[in-house]
């Protein structure tokens, strides 16, 4: 004899049992049920809800029960349900009191025919205890390793900014003269090799001024070092500024310093090198009161021949017409003529 199916076996209870047993298993269920509007305004709940609500009496939606965000979430499902007639699984999380922490439910959502939606949230198992101990310790650890992180982070950057500004002062000291806060004599012959080896590739005109102080020996033993730091200091801060932006002056030896002047005919470099010669024959320096001196320079003027000159010999040249204006009474200029 055949097994009689679930579906007549059912057909054998009365509308009135069956709907009996389907409210006992509403009334103990532990989800959430509900008939609710396409808005989510409560229409019948379960007992478990209703329990939920007398926590928090005055709310007729579902949505106040929602963690923020969740409300989205059960929009869009309760939508799909109109559409497709049921929805979910999907998860949302229900706030039973507002200083309670959201509780995860295991959604689904039927459309009726008169458009009514039946809501059933089955709560998701929380974590155990335990878990929960060993996720709390874990997140401890997580936010102190973090702030230490940040620490080291900031002490890190404390040490680069440290290094930079070392690295910044070695960049300085390798490129700048310490008493005149001009460019050192390894500085400006760095700019006159590249000045060479441009003026030889395109065969544009490069001249250079070896301009010293006259006598200067003798401003230290009248006068002390310091006055002739003095001397060094403004005579380079004359020159700096009287020169063009385009040179470039460096100090190249005691009391000696070098311009280099690209894009500059000998002709030009020696009328430059004879405004320098006036304007520091015009400048003052007090020893007191009632005791003062000037300072002249000489100043050897040479050019380069692209095709003939390297750098050395451009130098030697401009030193030999310094040679030459210091034989001849000094402070004057004197031009390299071969």
């Amino acid at each position: 004899m055949p097994k009689p199916s679930d579906a007549s076996m059912m057909s054998q209870f009365s509308p009135y049992l069956i709907a009996h047993a389907g409210k006992l298993l509403i009334e103990r269920s532990e989800s959430l049920i509900a008939l609710i509007t396409k808005h989510g305004e409560l229409i019948e709940w379960s007992e478990s809800l209703g329990q939920v609500l007398a926590r928090r009496p005055g709310i007729d939606s579902l949505l106040p029960l929602l963690d923020p965000s969740s409300r989205t979430r059960f929009l869009t499902l309760i939508q799909q349900a109109i559409t497709a007639q049921r929805a979910g699984p999907i998860t949302l999380n229900f706030i039973d009191s507002p200083i309670a922490i959201p509780q995860s439910y295991r959604c689904y959502a039927d459309c009726t025919l008169d458009a009514q939606i039946v809501l059933l949230a089955e709560p998701i198992p929380p974590l155990d205890q335990r878990a929960v101990e060993e996720y709390m310790q874990v997140t401890s650890e997580l936010s102190t390793t973090t702030r230490t992180l940040q620490k080291v982070r900031h002490h890190l950057e404390q040490k680069q900014q440290l290094l930079e500004d070392a690295l910044a002062q070695i960049e300085k000291i390798a490129h700048i003269d310490d008493l005149t806060q001009i460019p050192n004599r390894r500085n400006v012959m760095i700019k006159l090799d590249e000045e060479v080896k441009r003026a030889q590739r395109y065969g544009s005109p490069v001249s250079i001024l070896l301009i010293d102080i006259d006598l200067f020996k003798h401003i230290n033993d009248c006068y002390g070092h310091q006055m002739g730091d003095q001397v060094l200091r403004s005579c380079a801060t004359l020159l700096q500024r009287s020169i063009r932006t385009s040179d470039h002056l460096g100090r190249y030896g005691g009391e000696e310093f070098l311009a280099v002047l690209p894009m500059c005919t000998k002709e030009a470099a020696a009328d430059m090198a004879e405004r320098l010669r006036r304007r520091v024959a015009e400048g003052h320096f007090a020893v007191s009161e009632t005791t003062g001196f000037s300072i002249t320079i000489s100043i050897g003027v040479s050019d380069l021949d692209p095709q003939h000159d390297t750098l050395e010999l451009l130098i030697a040249h401009a030193d030999h017409a310094l040679y030459m204006a210091k034989e001849a009474g000094r402070n004057q200029v004197q031009i390299w003529r071969t």
